[in-house]
């Protein structure tokens, strides 16, 4: 009888690892899969008045260019290369608070001074 119950215990407790195991992966990636549904933003979300008018094209620029950016350094800005190498390019400004190493302040600095462009060219 206890090796009965041993067995179903252990079964059960196999199954509910497992689909912890799968929960955690769709988890992780359903993070990003959120931002393929949203639609392209107005150019004013987007794009503002930097210094001098000159936007940073966060799909277009590299390392040295992002490095001129307040808060960023040669770290962050090749944090922003990777994300863009792995996930594509940018489609929001916002976007950047997935970079590691940037969170909303930085964003917050960066918004008027940093644009994406048009992603699909």
């Amino acid at each position: 009888m206890a090796d009965r119950i041993w067995r179903w215990w252990a079964a059960g407790v196999t199954a509910l690892a497992f689909c912890a195991m799968v929960l955690c992966v769709a988890a992780s990636q359903a993070r990003f899969a959120s931002l393929d549904a949203l639609p392209a933003p107005p150019p004013a979300q987007s794009q503002g008045q930097g210094a001098g008018g000159h936007l940073v094209d966060l799909n277009t620029a590299g390392l040295e260019e992002l490095d001129t950016l307040p808060g960023i350094g040669p770290a962050r800005a090749q944090a922003i290369l990777d994300y863009r190498e792995e996930h594509g390019p940018f489609r929001y400004v916002e976007e950047l608070v997935y970079v590691d190493g940037i969170g909303e302040g930085i964003l917050a600095d960066l918004m008027d001074l940093v644009t994406v462009g048009d992603p699909r060219a």
